[in-house]
């Protein structure tokens, strides 16, 4: 496949009522469709990038992959708050497939939009993300595009969100615990059953380590405790940065 452009449709004009949809198929050669109506397997999820913002000396925002889900799929992200969002959606942990700046729409006024991600989510139900900080998500030509995004993800009963990407502590919680999703750091089943039925009430972070590992000196418990954390078998129980005295518990349902 050629080398991906920042803007690869900006040549395509639409003079429909209907919005145009348009992606590259694998030999890259442009695939599209009018959106007048619900289409038969039409998955983005499984959509290849159809674009790349351009790198350059000094850019301000940092573009590169996060492994995605328990394949690790690569995944490109093309600023920290993209990054941020994957990260909370592979925590969500109902993400059976997600691709990166999956096509382009063409509406019929020349406004011209690339989502950031599609994502399939494991019920088979489609969902077309945006990514946008908080303080520039009501701009006009933002907001405008938004809407006209959203009702294009109507006419095929897709969802569609706008993230904003966490910041701060809830941030930074997400980053510790992302780093220990991978199977080298989940326990032992029978471990694992005993610090949740240990967590049927609220305990300290420190109390629930020491119960995975006794050998505190080593940080092991923290670790294991980390796993638990990011598949959701174990919740914070009030909010604020991990410390070892912050209180978690078992989710719902371990």
């Amino acid at each position: 496949m050629a080398a991906l452009k920042e803007n690869p449709f900006r040549d395509v004009g639409n003079s429909s009522p209907y919005p145009l949809l348009l992606t590259l198929g694998p030999d890259g050669r442009r695939l599209w469709w009018f959106l007048d109506g619900p289409i038969r397997d039409l998955d983005p999820g499984g959509f290849s990038p159809c674009r790349r913002s351009n790198g350059y000396q000094f850019r301000r925002n940092y573009a590169g992959s996060y492994p995605f889900g328990d394949d690790h799929r690569m995944i490109m992200f093309e600023s920290l708050t993209e990054l941020v969002c994957l990260m909370e959606l592979d925590h969500e942990g109902d993400v059976d497939g997600i691709a990166a700046q999956p096509f382009g729409i063409v509406f019929s006024g020349g406004t011209l939009h690339y989502p950031d991600f599609a994502v399939r989510l494991r019920d088979g139900s489609t969902v077309i993300v945006d990514v946008k900080p908080e303080e520039f998500a009501t701009k006009d030509v933002f907001a405008h595009a938004a809407v006209l995004t959203e009702e294009a993800c109507n006419t095929q009963r897709w969802g569609y969100r706008v993230m904003h990407g966490f910041r701060g502590w809830q941030a930074a919680n997400l980053e510790w615990i992302c780093a220990f999703r991978y199977k080298e750091y989940v326990p032992d089943r029978a471990l694992a059953r005993d610090v949740l039925a240990f967590l049927a009430v609220p305990r300290t972070m420190e109390e629930a380590a020491h119960v995975l590992d006794q050998r505190t000196e080593l940080g092991v418990g923290y670790a294991l405790l980390s796993n638990m954390l990011f598949h959701r078998q174990v919740v914070p129980a009030e909010p604020g940065p991990f410390y070892s005295g912050l209180m978690v518990i078992a989710g719902v349902g371990s």
